[in-house]
């Protein structure tokens, strides 16, 4: 097994784990990965650099491993105390991608670190700014909104995505760089296009099926490889 290889099972394993932790986790972490590529290739990055953003992007939120049932599916508004836990996910996740020294799994690391981060530097958990934010996470964090912002969730309806455009626009230079929004606002025919070619990708079957075919890996792949991976992020 070649270090790439490796690398990516690695990811597909977690990624598999994101996705049976709550329902329908499947759907947002291939549309957020498919969003992310394209938007990658439209703010001028080369194949090489979209192809890894493609395959670290579903394991931005691999953090959440680590977050109790009681915040992460509470069907509510959070209190204080229960914000403060799950805003550590970003941090969970970047140790459990930490490590090694893989280029692959470096850029996951940076991502899951960093993709709560916001442009004017309000956001977490390092309270970076503009570009000191990494790339690769600026891209991550609007493709991640849009899709989260338009997919149902526990503890609202999903939005339009007219309404969720509206929100990303007017989060241009606060919330998220605004370069990147501007291509993204710019090319929304592409990117929607992009979300229907991970839709048809999620009707693969179960998602052990789903993120095989998502990493060009067999199903007898993901379940020989080791799960030392997921019992750490789980415990």
């Amino acid at each position: 097994m070649t270090k790439n290889h490796h690398a990516v099972v690695t990811l597909a394993s977690l990624t598999l784990a994101g996705c049976l932790r709550y329902p329908h986790a499947s759907g947002h972490l291939v549309r957020t990965a498919t969003i992310a590529a394209c938007l990658a290739d439209l703010v001028g990055l080369d194949a090489a650099h979209c192809e890894r953003i493609r395959l670290v992007t579903p394991v931005h939120d691999v953090g959440k491993l680590a977050i109790p049932d009681a915040v992460l599916l509470k069907p509510g508004k959070l209190l204080a105390e229960e914000r403060q836990v799950i805003e550590r996910h970003p941090e969970i996740g970047a140790n459990i991608l930490a490590g090694s020294a893989h280029a692959l799994m470096r850029l996951a690391s940076q991502v899951a670190h960093h993709h709560h981060e916001r442009f004017d530097g309000t956001g977490y958990p390092c309270g970076l700014a503009g570009n000191d934010i990494p790339l690769a996470a600026r891209i991550v964090a609007v493709a991640d909104a849009f899709d989260a912002m338009t997919e149902a969730r526990c503890y609202r309806p999903c939005m339009s995505d007219d309404d969720a455009l509206s929100i990303v626009s007017a989060g241009s230079g606060t919330h998220y760089d605004p370069d990147v929004t501007n291509v993204f606002l710019a090319n929304i025919a592409q990117v929607l296009h992009s979300r229907k070619s991970a839709q048809a990708l999620l009707g693969a079957g179960s998602e052990m099926a789903v993120v095989a075919r998502f990493y060009g890996l067999s199903r007898g792949a993901l379940r020989r490889i080791p799960r030392q991976a997921m019992r750490q992020a789980m415990a």
